[in-house]
Order: C-alpha cells, then structure tokens, then sequence
C-alpha cells in the first residue's frame, strides 16, 4: 500500500487528534459525585455520540486512502512504476534485453540460476538480434513454483542488467499491451539512466 497524500494525512491526524482527546478526557461522572444520577446517562449519551463520530471520521479517512490507492493501481501517484520502485522507462533502461518468443529448452544450472533457449520472434532491445538466443537467468521458480518457465513457452522477456534480479515476464493476454507500452516507451527509455541499486 502507498503512502496517503498530504491531504489524507493531514485528515488523520486530525481523527487521531480527536480520538486522543476523548481518550484523555477525565470521567466526570466517577470524579463529582454532586451530579445527580438522571444526569449521568446523558452525558453518556453524548461520550457515546462523540466516540462514534470520531470512529466514522476515522473510518471515511481510511475508505479515502484506499480509493485513492486502488484508482492507481496500488502503484502510488505515478502511474509508470513497477513492482520494483522503479518507472517503466528506467526498467527497460536497465533490461539488458527486451525480447519475445518460444522457449525451446530451459535447464538449471545451480545456485538458482537456468539457462534459457529461446526462438526470438521480436527483439525489442536490441532492435535486432539473432533467431535463437540463450540466456543466463535469476530462475523465477526460486521465489515461486508457479512461475517456473517450460520448454515450448511463449513469453516476453524484460531481461534485467543486474545478475540476481528475475526477469518480469509476460505472457497471454498480458502480450498485446506489454508490447505497445515497451514501443512507446522505449524512446524515453534510451535517454534514462538506470539506478545504481539496479545495475
């Protein structure tokens, strides 16, 4: 979840500030025994009232920030981030290859690590390159069994400059648009600079 806004902050505090206050405040009705007891309950009444109002503003600044977060995607104010902290052009900057096509052979090499063959049906960084590519990777299945890469599987391949970093991968549904994104994209990505922490 993202960090809230300024405003949503600023919300908070106040309903925390209120929640403090009526926490704090001393129970009249223990310490003055003088109040007479058809009094009491009213008083009660409007601690009541005041708790559960501040309770609902509590809760419409929490509803607030997790619109505001779901609207984006989770992915906080810039809508061009991935997973990583990174924007989508400082991924491509620091992929050391950008392809797609079938892979015809995946073996493990140790230490979390397999190499991939690939028929290449598109380089997209480099523009150009050869029809069949081998590749060093992160092996994905390390983190999760599911995304365990298998002879005759057609994906498309951010392949990341760092040597421990798993590749983002696509495939499906998911194919028409990663590609449109990566050919806008990818002129902004030429002139960005990848971040010390992913190269």
């Amino acid at each position: 979840m993202t960090e809230p806004t300024e405003t949503e902050q600023t919300r908070l505090r106040r309903a925390f500030a209120l929640i403090g206050d009526e926490a704090g405040r001393p129970d009249l009705a223990a310490s003055v025994r003088t109040v007479p007891a058809a009094a009491r309950p009213r008083r009660g009444r409007r601690r009541v009232r005041a708790a559960l109002a501040v309770a609902a503003a509590v809760c419409a600044a929490a509803v607030i920030v997790t619109v505001a977060v779901t609207a984006d995607g989770g992915s906080g104010t810039d809508p061009d981030t991935t997973g990583r902290g990174q924007t989508f052009p400082q991924a491509l900057a620091c992929a050391t290859a950008v392809v797609e096509g079938d892979l015809t052979a995946v073996r493990p090499t140790g230490q979390g690590r397999i190499q991939v063959t690939m028929s290449v049906d598109r380089w997209f960084k480099p523009s150009t390159g050869p029809a069949t590519a081998r590749f060093d990777l992160a092996d994905p299945a390390v983190a999760d069994p599911a995304e365990a890469y298998a002879d005759g599987d057609h994906l498309l391949l951010l392949i990341p400059r760092r040597k421990g970093q798993i590749p983002d991968t696509y495939q499906g549904q998911e194919l028409k648009p990663m590609r449109d994104r990566i050919t806008r994209t990818l002129p902004e990505a030429a002139h960005t600079t990848c971040p010390p922490e992913f190269r």
